[in-house]
């Protein structure tokens, strides 16, 4: 027990990293919409460009947590709840110390304030009482169903580990103790689906790269040999784990989190101190460290601008800044999109037609009555072509897609620049606000 305590205290100041999940702040805002509606929405009520249909939102009960918790102890709060929950999660219920520094390394960067971290835990938790106790592993499943959706693995994990049917029935059964039945388990596998189909990108969604990931495949090899010498080890599970990790990176807490409970036992001696110091070092040394939001990681002044300048309206942005946009402004203005991409299949056609075709990119802001945008920066700039003379030009992003001429520049920081229509709101509005012979994203 000293020895797990000691982990935990050592985890605990290495897991202390800011907040980087853009998702965040949806989170916060459904879970503030939960509380004062007291119910849960039928669709989505925040963003303009949201298809209308009904949004089956598998991570409420995470929402709901999460908003009173915010309000009471803030993010610098959240980010010391954070260290201290993954630090226990890898210090109290891993088998082998040495196994958990490593897993930790691999899965701190990736651990956030966000429903999958605590799928994490579910996971972990699963493994340790599948064999014990089918009520409580139900019962564990169907909490698990509202909070995120890899509750799907629950029916796989008591399967493999128990070989019951009845067992394992009963833990499928649990899965349709949520709001919205069969379709919580029909969602995501139609998300993956989308995913799949090329429709968008989310960097999330995309596959591990040994280069970016470098712990995640040095472990399933060490694993792959572990098992070949030692077979008594849950292989399969690791087996599944380990290629949801390959495929998706939103998978790979998950797998570090089952690692330590599934790989057999190792021997390490003198070895093992020298490789969980290692571990240690690189997860110190690769994230950064601090408490509350990752700065420069949302436009958090040039929205406090907008927002003291009362101007009103739907307002473009990207998908990764439409949390905040939501959080900071709903109801008062409406964001375009933000990070559920399920939501959007009609304008995520859409938009990847408009950023590359100048009438189809203000048809679409057009149909959406944009009025504001809080927009990125972006390192390339863009090649015009001269409809008359064919001649290219390379032009900053921001004159290319807002022209001064019809968008004034009305605040910008590090992260992000917010643009008004001129058209939309009273000229002496307009000049009191506006940012005069600056463009941010301009190349020096």
């Amino acid at each position: 027990m000293q020895r797990s305590i000691l982990l935990f205290v050592v985890l605990s100041l290495a897991a202390a990293i800011p907040i980087r999940s853009y998702d965040l702040f949806w989170h916060l805002a459904t879970g503030r919409w939960i509380v004062e509606q007291r119910a849960l929405p039928a669709s989505d009520p925040f963003a303009v460009a949201s298809d209308r249909g009904p949004w089956i939102n598998g991570e409420w009960l995470f929402d709901v947590v999460l908003y009173p918790l915010q309000q009471a102890i803030g993010f610098s709060g959240l980010t010391i709840l954070r260290a201290l929950f993954v630090a226990a999660l890898f210090a109290f219920l891993a088998k082998d110390p040495v196994v958990a520094a490593i897993a930790f390394a691999g899965a701190n960067p990736l651990l956030d304030v966000r429903p999958s971290s605590v799928a994490a835990l579910f996971v972990a938790l699963a493994l340790a009482i599948a064999r014990r106790s089918w009520i409580a592993f139900a019962v564990l499943t169907a909490i698990w169903i509202n909070v995120h959706p890899s509750a799907l693995l629950a029916p796989v994990i008591m399967l493999v580990l128990t070989r019951s049917i009845p067992r394992t029935f009963a833990s499928f059964a649990a899965l349709f103790v949520n709001p919205f039945g069969w379709r919580a388990i029909a969602a995501p596998l139609s998300l993956n689906a989308l995913v799949t189909s090329g429709a968008f990108t989310n960097a999330e969604w995309q596959h591990s790269s040994p280069l970016v990931f470098p712990i995640l495949f040095i472990t399933i090899a060490v694993g792959i040999l572990l098992f070949v010498k030692y077979p008594q080890g849950e292989v399969v599970l690791f087996a599944i784990l380990a290629l949801l990790a390959i495929l998706h990176v939103r998978h790979q807490p998950v797998y570090f989190a089952a690692l330590p409970m599934l790989l057999p036992p190792i021997e390490w001696k003198k070895t093992g101190l020298v490789v969980a110091i290692a571990a240690m070092l690189f997860a110190v040394v690769t994230a950064p460290h601090g408490l509350g939001l990752l700065r420069h990681r949302w436009p958090v002044a040039a929205t406090a601008r907008l927002k003291s300048s009362g101007l009103r309206g739907n307002i473009y942005n990207p998908d990764q800044f439409g949390g905040f946009l939501i959080w900071s402004f709903y109801p008062e203005r409406r964001a375009l999109t933000d990070g559920r991409n399920e939501l959007y299949r009609t304008f995520n056609a859409e938009y990847a037609a408009a950023r590359v075709n100048g009438r189809a990119w203000n048809a679409l802001l057009r149909k959406y009555a944009i009025d504001l945008a809080v927009d990125e920066y972006r390192r390339q700039q863009v090649i015009v072509v001269d409809a008359i003379t064919k001649q290219q030009r390379h032009l900053p992003s921001s004159l290319v897609y807002w022209p001064r001429a019809e968008w004034a520049l009305i605040g910008y920081d590090d992260a992000g620049m917010v643009f008004a229509r001129r058209a939309a709101f009273p000229v002496e509005v307009i000049q009191r606000w506006e940012i005069r012979g600056v463009v941010p994203d301009a190349v020096n």
